[in-house]
């Protein structure tokens, strides 16, 4: 019987262990695809993404909407990585 609770809790270690590195990797991901400027209003930010060149206004806890232009197109003019 204890040699099951050490293989069991050896197990979700490790499980544990993967999905940390898997968030690590995935936020990784995120932060070299992704840059947040932080505007005059302290509760809007623009985020550009970096391989489609979108930009897109983050207001807190309301929600994400692409930045338009003036003639309503999305404004997707940023550098794109490698560019």
């Amino acid at each position: 019987m204890k040699w099951l609770l050490v293989l069991l809790a050896t197990s979700v270690g490790c499980n544990a262990y993967a999905a940390s590195a898997e968030s690590k990797q995935a936020s990784n991901a995120y932060s070299s695809r992704f840059t947040r400027e932080t505007t005059e209003d302290i509760n809007i930010q623009v985020e550009t993404d970096h391989e489609t060149g979108c930009r897109y206004l983050i207001a807190e806890n309301r929600g994400i909407t692409p930045l338009l232009k003036s003639n309503g197109t999305p404004d997707c003019n940023a550098p794109k990585r490698g560019q």
